[in-house]
């Protein structure tokens, strides 16, 4: 981690910390109405729930779709030797381990401490010493300005609520240096109001199908979370490019890799 990351956790989420010198404090860093803050507290207690309970099986049940985003995403990073690198709600480290051994140091954030154990301990296995984890909700980070040069995610923000979309991708461009990036992969896609969205509804609707029984409560399951906004909250590329734009970011991109997963990615400016 570098010397103006470590020394801007220490200073905003990690001081005078009990236990675990890695985890950081559930704090709001923004005002909110209470009612918007309970939601964001309710969601951070869903999370932490289940990815906490889903790590150790996580990385083995991902399918190719999800590989395949992955890859594209650290493609469309310009990733270089030594700069500096935060990945936003890591897992077990898909992407800070690729990151990683491509030479950047990295940070990576979850809301998990069962995600951010397993990631340090292959990253130990590797030999990699350039990568260090923080337990810490998306939502709550808080870093230095302008001590990042890639902001990077992976199917970790459709779980949040929309306004938390936008706060973290309004903190990203104050973290970043100018002319760092931010890069989200994620599910993105609206509610069925458009053709594609109801194409890709579709097919999901017959992958799972194909499985029978289990693939029918998956169905219902993933409905109800999906049209009532529970634990899925994707938003459409679209959304998130004019989120982009809205904080700030230019040549923005978003390429489409399989049915309803997109790459965003947008540039700080240069001074």
């Amino acid at each position: 981690m570098s010397a103006d990351i470590r020394v801007g956790i220490e200073n905003e989420v990690m001081l005078n910390l009990p236990g675990d010198p890695k985890k950081a404090p559930d704090v709001n860093v923004a005002p909110q109405s209470w009612r918007a803050n309970l939601r964001t507290k309710m969601s951070i207690r869903t999370q932490r729930r289940k990815w906490g309970g889903r790590a150790d099986t996580w990385d083995r049940h991902n399918d190719v779709g999800m590989s395949k985003v992955a890859a594209r995403a650290i493609e469309m990073a310009d990733v270089r030797p030594g700069m500096v690198c935060v990945d936003l709600g890591c897992g077990g480290g898909r992407l800070a381990l690729l990151l990683a051994k491509g030479g950047a140091i990295v940070t990576g954030v979850d809301v998990s401490d069962e995600m951010i154990n397993r990631m340090e301990t292959q990253a130990k296995s590797e030999g990699i010493d350039t990568l260090t984890g923080l337990v810490v909700p998306i939502q709550n980070l808080s870093l230095p300005d302008r001590s990042v040069d890639l902001v990077i995610t992976n199917y970790a923000l459709h779980h949040l609520l929309d306004a938390d979309k936008a706060k973290v991708v309004r903190s990203a461009y104050q973290w970043l240096r100018p002319g760092g990036q931010l890069v989200i992969a994620d599910m993105m896609l609206g509610r069925g109001a458009t053709a594609q969205d109801r194409q890709v509804i579709a097919s999901k609707i017959k992958i799972m199908a194909k499985k029978g029984l289990p693939g029918y409560w998956r169905i219902l399951k993933n409905a109800g979370r999906y049209l009532f906004r529970v634990h899925e909250r994707p938003i459409t590329p679209e959304a998130w490019s004019r989120l982009f734009a809205a904080a700030g970011f230019v040549n923005v991109e978003s390429v489409n890799v399989v049915a309803e997963a997109n790459v965003v990615k947008g540039i700080k400016p240069s001074d």
